[in-house]
């Protein structure tokens, strides 16, 4: 599950980039419409990761599975620079890690919100984080 995952993402990245560079000058600015941001390539991608996410909750996936699955949702934004268009959809997807945290080993579970925690500071969460944080905690 985690390859499909890099492989989603690697491709919506590739699909920002593009249309960032195809995006005419003054595009967005001074409230004139802009593609790139509008564009229907980011909701295809969450929706994307959801469908792999559900995929592979049905067919009970061991522990392994899902702590490599919840890994990837959770540090996809800092594995993978990419332009702020992109990064923001990087975050929205750590809300499918949700459905596979009660699956994880104890272990990566800790060691997950150790990480979180010290990553994503304490005020600037969303409020999807702030359940993922509690979903983490040992």
């Amino acid at each position: 599950m985690t390859e499909q995952l890099k492989k989603l993402t690697e491709n919506y990245i590739s699909e920002t980039d593009a249309l960032l560079a195809n995006r005419k000058f003054g595009e967005g600015m001074f409230g004139m419409a802009d593609s790139a941001r509008n564009s229907p390539i980011h909701m295809e991608y969450y929706q994307a990761v959801e469908t792999a996410v559900k995929e592979a909750l049905s067919n009970s996936p061991d522990s392994t599975t899902a702590d490599e699955a919840v890994q990837f949702l959770l540090t996809a934004e800092e594995a993978f620079p990419c332009s702020t268009l992109a990064s923001w959809m990087l975050v929205a997807i750590q809300n499918h890690a949700l459905p596979l945290i009660p699956l994880m080993s104890k272990e990566k579970r800790e060691e997950l919100f150790a990480w979180f925690n010290k990553h994503v500071p304490r005020l600037q969460r969303l409020p999807v984080q702030r359940e993922i944080i509690k979903a983490l905690k040992p």
